[in-house]
């Protein structure tokens, strides 16, 4: 890897997971609305409503500034999930408790390494940026994880009104790290989002890939403790 003067990170099952997992929080929300399913099927309702959401994106639909804005894009996600499990018309109670749920910091866990690596990456001198498809609720959650102060910035894609893949995201960020694409170093655990959207705006990758499941050709870590002896020696000023 060339030297790396930035370095962005995803945000959600990168530096973040929920806890408990959101299939369980869905499973057990629906649950109270009528709807009885297994986590196994939630698991594959929000798969497939976000594989929508991403054909969607393909034909240019801007995932945050449909109507209603953030509100609006939940709202009809929630609601596609709570309809392809049988439940019909979604009651506002389930979204509002949902919303609420998955903003408090109590409901999400930063991966172990996390602190260490963090500190690790800022005694280098590199920059750290934090590049994430989630709405604007995010700058306030990493604060309230307690890891907001360990990077120079926080691009959301709910506020600059582009998402991964699509290049912009990537170019906001380079523009606000002050470096060149070939200086930044994207890490994330999705393939489509993190991975091949980093690359093709001219940036380097790294696949987090904890689950051993990346195709051979896809440079890849294990897990964020790797990270910074992948970048010994290879910082710019």
């Amino acid at each position: 890897m060339p030297e790396i003067g930035a370095v962005f990170l995803d945000a959600g099952d990168t530096l973040l997971a929920a806890d408990p997992p959101v299939d369980h929080v869905y499973r057990d929300a629906f649950a109270r609305h009528g709807v009885d399913a297994t986590a196994d099927d939630v698991h594959g309702a929000v798969h497939a409503t976000w594989r929508e959401v991403d054909a969607a994106r393909a034909l240019g639909e801007k995932r945050w500034k449909g109507p209603g804005g953030e509100a609006g894009f939940w709202r009809r996600f929630v609601g596609s999930v709570f309809a392809r499990l049988g439940g019909g018309e979604m009651p506002e109670p389930l979204l509002a408790h949902l919303i609420a749920h998955f903003r408090e910091e109590l409901h999400w866990a930063l991966y172990p390494e996390v602190p260490e690596v963090l500190a690790a990456l800022r005694a280098s001198g590199i920059k750290l940026i934090v590049v994430s498809n989630w709405d604007s609720s995010l700058p306030s959650l990493l604060e309230r994880l307690g890891i907001r102060d360990s990077f120079d910035d926080v691009v959301v894609s709910a506020v600059v009104g582009v998402s991964k893949p699509d290049r912009g995201i990537f170019d906001e960020a380079i523009r606000r790290a002050g470096v060149a694409p070939g200086a930044a170093l994207h890490v994330g655990d999705s393939l489509t989002d993190d991975y091949h959207g980093a690359r093709a705006a001219g940036l380097h990758a790294l696949l987090v890939d904890r689950g051993g499941r990346r195709p051979p050709e896809v440079e890849s870590i294990a897990s964020l403790a790797e990270l910074p002896a992948r970048l010994a020696g290879r910082r710019t000023a």
